[in-house]
């Protein structure tokens, strides 16, 4: 199959996927007002950050289920039908009704719909990068690794641009945030034929040659044996998805709501951030292939730690001043860019091929559930009880986090 076609099923559906998903954060402050009403301002932001975080609590299951799929029956079957879930759950968004409407029903099904989503997207990025980095496992790795990671934040970007673009076009109502769900919808059917005309990888295709598939439980053996691994992968996962998820689910609201930039300016400033991402990502990418995943990861986390906290600093003294904002967006973006860039690429060596997909994509789902899709509402919290630069410790929390898990597992790093 050409390589083109190859990398286009996977990262345009990856894209679409995460635009689905991402749409929520976009428009958490019209949902919240419409399906969780609270005469509380914050709260009402923090429970539409909590419904935005259930999503993320079901990614595990949904990494169980779709990394089976994927184990068993082949990378493209699992990849097909997280797509297809994500676009029919984000119409669905699209089309409820609202509380003043239905009343209760109305939270409740968003919630149902939000923990539908979570499932669908649980098995993608992990999937996505493994049918890429297993056909071109001879190629730059750590470079592969960065355009799945760039197609995750493009995604995200293309969801913050339909935001801004709904808004010039129709203004934000009751209404119109609806469109940008609904578009959702139409790009899910784009991505999945796209998926449908891809090939299986090689790699799987050996394994269901050598009936390597049959006769395991793919999860049950990584949990038995590899749950040290599982321990470190999602660690690491964790600390990628707490500075990525501050950056495209908390700064546009921390922006408006904490420090007084003005609600279009801040979606500008957070879709620069992320093209600062984007273009950052490859470099970083093809930096970890020629030094080496394991020292590029350690090096970069630690050197963050020492940063994060002067850069929220900067972003604070510099509310009233555009230019040095943009500043700032772009320094935070070269930094999640170098965080994220070799996380697939460094993690696939520690799960052997039959026990791939469910090993990797329960990891990074864990580190999603417990410290990505969480940021938004627990840095909320943090700036109400402890003041505007709290998020940033954070940060550091997580990273040190990592650090003492990697310490107490070192002998699996040795090893790998």
């Amino acid at each position: 199959m050409n390589k083109k076609k190859i990398i286009g099923s996977a990262v345009v559906g990856n894209i679409v996927e995460y635009y689905d998903f991402g749409i929520y954060a976009v428009f958490a402050e019209s949902i919240g007002r419409l399906y969780l009403p609270n005469p509380n301002e914050y709260i009402q932001l923090m429970l539409s950050f909590a419904v935005f975080a259930i999503g993320f609590l079901m990614r595990p299951l949904g990494g169980v289920l779709l990394g089976h799929i994927g184990d068993v029956f082949g990378r493209k079957v699992a990849l097909s039908i997280s797509i297809i879930g994500m676009g029919l759950s984000t119409v669905l968004i699209g089309l409820l009704p609202t509380y003043s409407q239905i009343g209760v029903w109305s939270s409740i099904f968003l919630i149902l719909i939000r923990i539908f989503q979570g499932l669908c997207i649980g098995g993608e990025s992990a999937g996505a990068a493994i049918f890429i980095l297993e056909h071109f496992h001879k190629t730059k790795v750590g470079l592969i690794g960065s355009i799945i990671m760039a197609s995750n934040i493009t995604g995200t970007l293309l969801a913050l641009l339909t935001g801004i673009l709904i808004k010039k076009l129709f203004g934000i109502d009751d209404f119109t945030w609806r469109y940008g769900f609904f578009l959702g919808g139409i790009t899910g059917v784009i991505g999945y034929y796209m998926r449908r005309s891809a090939e299986e990888t090689p790699v799987f295709e050996k394994i269901r040659r050598e009936r390597k598939t049959s006769d395991i439980l793919p999860i049950m053996v990584v949990l038995r044996k590899k749950w040290r691994s599982v321990l470190l992968i999602a660690a690491l996962a964790s600390v990628a998805t707490s500075n990525t998820y501050m950056l495209r689910g908390f700064f546009s609201v921390y922006f408006t709501e904490i420090i007084g930039v003005d609600k279009e300016q801040s979606l500008y400033l957070v879709s620069f951030s992320l093209i600062s991402v984007i273009l950052f990502l490859p470099f970083f990418g093809l930096v970890s292939d020629h030094i080496g995943y394991k020292k590029y990861i350690y090096s970069v986390v630690f050197s963050s730690s020492l940063l994060i906290i002067p850069l929220f600093r900067s972003i604070i003294i510099s509310a009233n001043n555009l230019n040095s904002l943009y500043y700032c967006m772009f320094l935070s973006g070269a930094l999640v860019a170098s965080i994220v860039a070799p996380y697939y690429p460094f993690s696939i060596k520690f799960f052997s091929p039959e026990l791939r997909y469910s090993g990797i994509a329960l990891s990074w789902n864990i580190g999603n559930a417990l410290f990505g899709g969480t940021t938004p509402m627990v840095s909320t919290f943090l700036v109400m009880t402890l003041g505007k630069t709290a998020p940033a410790y954070y940060l550091v929390a997580v990273s040190c986090l990592f650090m003492f898990i990697s310490l107490l597992n070192r002998k699996i790093l040795i090893d790998h």
